[in-house]
């Protein structure tokens, strides 16, 4: 597909003016979901968030996939641009507009799922609690948010310069506006944001891993569940990073090799290893968890997945599909050196991620330790997918508008 495509979409093919036409119905299905939910809906759904007895639902799970995915993308984008593994280099640019687009669409979900949503601004300005952990996590995400645009000015700016002459008048003005204050080594001021900006993010990350962790829900509780996250972020943003890189290339029709592909095959192995050693801390969770010696004893937590209602969830999706499918993928000679091999083998990564963050917050909800409520079985409720489509929609939109305006195409 051409390069030189107009935002306007005059010259854009069909297949492209369809996906975005697409994406846009998406999205205006997801606002209906989300208007559906905090108005009189056409589906009997009880007080939203007190329906079947779960206070966190799916949309709570759609918020945690997408900021452990931001934490994650912008963790493997330092590694090219802040530590110096060259390798990566060639797509730390797809990371960073991922990680903002994730972080953005992340805070928009879980600011949309409050019940009483424009309260929620009057809560964090006149009623904050800097003994809250919720607190903390969200102030440190406003901070990397802050630290990531940033971070993101200085590693474009020498870019921005040269779009400023593009025949695109859009991408020429975007260019002229961001680049009216001047600066200077600016790649070594990106570096420097950058450490800082990943640092916050695994701030804000291990906080809301400690959100969970101090929980009285026994599935929940855990001194090691901080560390999970990143753990897990590390895997979401891997895998991210690939779908993204290879997308992108298939749909401006440039095959991936040199540089790139190194790049690709970087990211098979960090992807590989880390799913390796969260496919152990898995295992030693549910073991500490159904061990009677253990202080973390908890056996009817885990019989909830092992056997229980999530069981199909956590067997089949999230320790099948998510973590042995893609690792026998990324093992393989023939299959992990093609880049085919590694984009299959992370699509099933995200399909299983997205199915354990729901397994994370829902089923850990399901045991609950208070007289006269009955485990809650899965189930979410259809405005529940509606929003979650929409949010899903709305990230790919922001990111091909982001890729369209930004120098993206530019060798700094």
């Amino acid at each position: 597909m051409s390069l030189n495509l107009e935002i306007s979409g005059k010259n854009l093919k069909k297949a492209e003016i369809a996906a975005i036409f697409t994406l846009t119905l998406l999205v205006l299905l997801g606002i209906i979901g989300i208007i559906q939910i905090h108005t009189r809906p056409i589906i009997p759904i009880e007080p939203y968030e007190s329906a079947l007895g779960m206070p966190w639902r799916l949309l709570v799970a759609v918020y945690v996939f997408f900021v452990v995915s931001t934490t994650g993308l912008c963790i493997v984008a330092s590694l090219g641009e802040v530590f110096g593994i060259s390798k990566l280099e060639p797509i730390v640019k797809e990371g960073l507009l991922m990680a903002l687009v994730t972080i953005l669409v992340g805070l928009m979900t879980i600011g949309l799922e409050i019940e009483q949503v424009f309260r929620g601004a009057y809560a964090m300005l006149g009623h904050t609690n800097p003994q809250s952990i919720m607190f903390w996590m969200i102030m440190f995400y406003v901070l990397y948010v802050i630290f990531l645009i940033v971070e993101m000015w200085f590693y474009f700016y020498d870019d921005l310069i040269k779009q400023r002459e593009s025949d695109n008048k859009i991408k020429s003005l975007i260019a002229r506006i961001l680049t009216i204050p001047k600066a200077r080594e600016t790649k070594d001021f990106a570096r420097v944001i950058g450490f800082i900006t990943v640092v916050t993010a695994i701030i804000a990350h291990s906080n809301l891993g400690a959100l969970f962790a101090v929980n009285y829900l026994p599935f929940w509780h855990g001194p090691l569940l901080p560390i999970y996250f990143i753990l897990s972020a590390i895997v979401s943003g891997a895998a991210l990073t690939v779908i993204g890189t290879v997308v992108t290339d298939y749909v401006k029709g440039v095959e991936i090799k040199g540089d790139r592909y190194e790049a690709i095959q970087t990211l098979r192995f960090v992807l590989g290893l880390s799913l390796v050693i969260t496919a152990f801390f898995t295992a030693w969770k549910f073991i500490l968890k159904a061990y009677p010696n253990s202080t973390l004893f908890s056996r009817e937590a885990v019989e909830v997945f092992i056997s229980g209602s999530y069981a199909l969830n956590f067997w089949g999706i999230e320790v099948l599909i998510g973590l042995v499918t893609p690792v026998i993928l990324l093992a393989i000679p023939k299959i992990g050196r093609k880049v085919e091999g590694v984009f299959a083998a992370s699509m099933v990564t995200i399909i299983g991620i997205f199915f354990l963050r729901i397994d994370l917050v829902m089923g850990g909800q399901v045991l609950k330790l208070i007289s006269g409520l009955k485990p809650v079985p899965f189930k979410v409720h259809p405005f529940e997918i509606m929003a979650t489509i929409g949010f899903m929609a709305l990230a790919i939109l922001l990111y091909y508008i982001g890729y369209k305006l930004l120098p993206m195409e530019v060798e700094g």
